[in-house]
This record gives C-alpha cells, structure tokens and sequence, in this order.
C-alpha cells in the first residue's frame, strides 16, 4: 500500500484517517451540502475541536487533530495553507477558555500564523 503526501488534494482523506473521529462531523456535513467544500468543512472541523477542548483540554483526540493539523500546514503547499490559516484558526473563537488552550497545543508554525489574527 502506498501512502499519501499530505496536499491539499489528499488532505481531507488523510485527516479522516487520522481522526476517525470526525467521520461523524463529515457525514452530517456531506447530509447537509450534498457534497465536500473543504472551508465549510475545516470550519466544522474547529467547532469539533473546541467542543473536545470544553469536554476535556487534555484531550487525546484534540492531540491527534491539532498535530495531524500542526503536519499538514508544515507541507510545501500554499493552498492547504491558506485552507489551514483562513478555515481552521481564523474561526477559532476568540471567546471562552477555549482559544488559549487551543493556542497552547498548536505547533510553533500553527502558533505562529495565528498571531497574524489578532
């Protein structure tokens, strides 16, 4: 079996494999839209993550996603870069316990590109 280089083409399969967890978050997005938008869905990806942060900040699953995530922006493609910055950080909220835990676990890139934000 060969494996995949993390781009914004395999990127969405690559996560799902990684964080089987949001197959839940997937299905009801592809219920509501008929198909895949990749914005929409990263942005329903950060509302998971949050919710996992407010069940509990020591989350394994919110480990795996945010490295998954922290790899996937370290790639050589602007594109999922943008798709990483805009979709998931930017909609990061600015309310609530949430975001500083959040900020804490991500990479030193993730870190990094978020402080554009503010």
């Amino acid at each position: 079996m060969m494996s995949l280089t993390i781009n914004y083409d395999t990127f969405i399969t690559l996560l799902l494999e990684a964080v089987s967890e949001l197959s839940i978050v997937y299905a009801e997005h592809i219920d509501d839209y008929d198909e895949l938008i990749e914005h929409v869905f990263i942005g329903e990806v950060t509302r998971f993550s949050e919710r996992l942060y407010a069940g509990d900040p020591n989350s394994v699953v919110l480990k795996r996603l945010l490295d998954f995530i922290g790899c996937a922006f370290a790639a050589d493609d602007e594109k999922l870069k943008e798709l990483i910055s805009v979709s998931f950080l930017e909609n990061l909220s600015r309310d609530g316990d949430s975001f500083e835990g959040i900020r804490v676990l991500l990479s030193a890139k993730l870190s990094e590109e978020l402080s554009k934000y503010d």
